[in-house]
């Protein structure tokens, strides 16, 4: 069976939609794809974008990674992690925000770390220089705004709770890529690719951004398709009711890393799918193994 064929029996069982792309990170044609072009919200996943633009600004000097930060937590934004659960103020320092946005997908530390970077705005004008159409509609505070409205709740909690009801027909501009955060799986393994790639962000600030993306706390989507002891996979999560996603990049030991995106929307709403969350794994490992190679070929 080809690869592309096994990702839509792996969906169609797990009860969901997908757009899928992984390619070698120094072989754009070494791909494997379906509806990789489709352009779709990609909640979280936008987070990763949001390092990239840190990592090179601060590679060329417009920020200093070291400057600290004294965060109260009067206006910060919801979230099940991070600063975004403390109630007190916190003093930090760029890159550890990075970090915090990175391994925990902390809402609070990536909306800081938009704000430093210029705002919505400028972060997808740089994208669009490094050739990535990314458009970053506004970072997480914008999402739950526009969320609540949409839906007439009256905070992140109730939103949330609105968008995992099975007895809600629930609408909202988070699912539209014309009003959210959006990519393609295209896109997304080609950002990843400047990452890990050979010669786009190879400074000691990509270091922080790849390692920070290796510890990532959410390792049960595409670790559970490779659970093996010796590969290294670094990851971005992104979720939001139906939207299921995980980006990542696949390193095997002696071969050349492979960058993959898997995103999703399931046909049910519930908070907890772990039947999706097995099919992202299980879709990254049908389309990952065929493309590995060993260093040097």
């Amino acid at each position: 069976m080809r690869p592309a064929d096994r990702v839509g029996e792996i969906l169609r069982d797990a009860g969901c939609r997908g757009w899928v792309h992984a390619r070698r990170v120094d072989d754009p044609e070494a791909e494997i794809r379906v509806d990789a072009d489709e352009v779709v919200p990609i909640a979280s996943v936008y987070k990763a974008a949001l390092a990239l633009v840190w990592a090179l600004d601060a590679d060329a000097g417009h920020l200093n990674p070291r400057q600290r930060f004294s965060l109260r937590p009067e206006g910060r934004t919801p979230g099940p992690t991070g600063l975004s659960v403390l109630e007190d103020d916190v003093d930090l320092s760029s890159r550890d925000l990075v970090r915090l946005m990175l391994t925990l997908s902390d809402n609070a530390a990536a909306d800081h770390i938009l704000d430093h970077l210029g705002g919505p705005e400028r972060v997808t004008e740089a994208l669009a220089d490094l050739g990535h159409d990314i458009r970053v509609r506004g970072g997480t505070r914008h999402a739950l705004a526009r969320g609540q409205t949409d839906t007439g709740t009256p905070d992140a909690g109730a939103y949330m709770r609105a968008l995992a009801d099975i007895h809600r027909d629930v609408v909202t501009s988070q699912y539209d890529p014309a009003l959210a955060t959006s990519a393609s799986a295209r896109t997304l393994t080609g950002l990843l690719a400047d990452l890990w790639g050979p010669t786009l962000v190879p400074g000691p600030h990509g270091d922080v951004v790849r390692e920070a993306m290796t510890r990532q706390a959410w390792s049960h989507r595409l670790r559970s398709g490779l659970p093996h002891d010796d590969v290294v996979v670094a990851g971005k999560t992104g979720t939001l009711g139906t939207l299921r996603h995980e980006i990542g990049v696949v390193t095997f030991p002696g071969e050349v890393p492979i960058a993959v995106a898997v995103l999703t929307r399931s046909a049910r709403p519930e908070q907890h799918l772990p039947i999706v969350d097995a099919a992202i794994g299980q879709v990254a490992a049908s389309v990952v193994h065929p493309l590995r190679t060993t260093l040097g070929r």
